[in-house]
């Protein structure tokens, strides 16, 4: 399986941080931290980022897809403005019941993603919406090396899926355990 090292997935967010398209920057930002595929990004409405009263802070309600759970995700704040999810809610706040990346499509977002690689120093043909959830899979198998983690995470209804993404383990992962994998980020 190919995937971006935390590097790479680093260079790639800054990239896209600093190329302005605010909308563009957090749906990646999403999409690598939580696991989703392009098609849940998308489908976020402003209403999808909620509070959370047992942290203080909020939380991202994520679609189920292909006969998934819905789940929901902290939002991590982040030193670096590159990692910082916090803007989410603000966005949230001007979408209400709209798209919370309303001016994207599939198509556009593929096209930006490789414009921000290109930026970034990466190889282009290895970049790609898809290639974002391959690597939040080996940075939480890295993190754990248990293959049920992997699955819980990316919400595969059978565990069996996530050996696409890397090879064997079992458990389940909390918020508090994410939180320390993306804190090195």
């Amino acid at each position: 399986m190919e995937y971006l090292t935390q590097p790479e997935v680093a260079a790639l967010l800054k990239a896209s941080f600093e190329y302005g398209n605010r909308e563009a920057h957090l749906c990646l930002l999403v999409m690598y931290s939580s696991g989703t595929r392009v098609s849940q990004a998308l489908a976020l409405k402003g209403v999808d980022i909620i509070g959370d009263p047992s942290t203080g802070g909020h939380k991202i309600r994520i679609g189920s897809a292909k006969r998934g759970k819905t789940r929901s995700f902290r939002l991590m704040p982040s030193p670096n403005p590159a990692f910082d999810m916090t803007p989410l809610v603000e966005l949230a706040k001007c979408r209400g019941t709209n798209a919370l990346f309303g001016g994207l499509s599939r198509c556009y977002l593929h096209v930006l993603i490789k414009k921000f690689a290109a930026l970034a120093g990466l190889h282009t043909e290895m970049v790609s919406c898809h290639r974002l959830r391959h690597s939040t899979a080996m940075q939480i198998y890295t993190k754990t090396q248990r293959i049920g983690v992997v699955s819980a995470y990316l919400c595969h209804v059978d565990p069996s899926t996530a050996f696409t993404y890397v090879a064997e383990g079992n458990s389940q992962l909390g918020d508090e355990a994410m939180a320390q994998v993306f804190a090195t980020a």
